[in-house]
């Protein structure tokens, strides 16, 4: 007669897992069934109802420049910072202040290397001109990140010593040299 054991294993392991299968964020998804079929498990899984989570990703370069992005976060988002492509995931919400929380991994070879568990601010060091550079990152949730603009729009709107001229010029020139900066490789 075979001898019968029951051990407790981690769901952690098998929610990313899950999540990496099917292509969603991990802190997404719950898992409400498990059962063993042939030589596979079967995971029965639930996403929550409710407004895909979305941040604005802004990126302030060695320079001083800064860049923004939006991405959608009912599975993880990927971007290239200054060559180094980085993945975004929903990890939660402050219980708090209610803004978005994320892990952020970038690529290291053929795996993911955690820049950040689970926050809203983290650096990636890289390499600009030859030379190694830091470049800061954070998240904002959309209410905040309006807020700021409209806050930044009112300065602007009181700052007489702006020149009216050359805006357009100055924008293509950004739009040019961003390629490199910041850009989304899917998600």
């Amino acid at each position: 007669m075979p001898r019968r054991d029951t051990i407790r294993v981690p769901l952690e392991p098998l929610r990313q897992r899950v999540a990496e299968a099917t292509g969603r964020s991990a802190s997404l998804i719950d898992l409400t069934a498990v059962e063993l079929t042939d030589n596979a498990l079967e995971v029965t899984i639930e996403q929550p109802e409710g407004d895909v989570p979305v941040v604005e990703v802004v990126v302030e370069g060695p320079d001083g420049r800064t860049d923004r992005t939006p991405a959608r976060l009912d599975s993880p988002s990927g971007l290239r910072v200054y060559g180094e492509l980085l993945r975004i995931e929903y990890a939660g919400r402050d219980a708090e202040t209610d803004e978005i929380l994320v892990s952020v991994d970038r690529k290291a070879g053929d795996n993911w290397e955690t820049l950040l568990g689970c926050g809203q601010i983290w650096a990636v060091e890289t390499t600009q001109n030859g030379e190694s550079a830091s470049v800061s990152c954070h998240v904002e949730t959309p209410s905040q990140a309006e807020e700021n603009e409209e806050s930044e729009e009112a300065v602007a709107d009181d700052d007489d010593s702006a020149p009216e001229s050359g805006g357009d010029e100055q924008s293509e020139e950004d739009e040019e040299s961003a390629d490199g900066f910041l850009s989304s490789f899917g998600g």
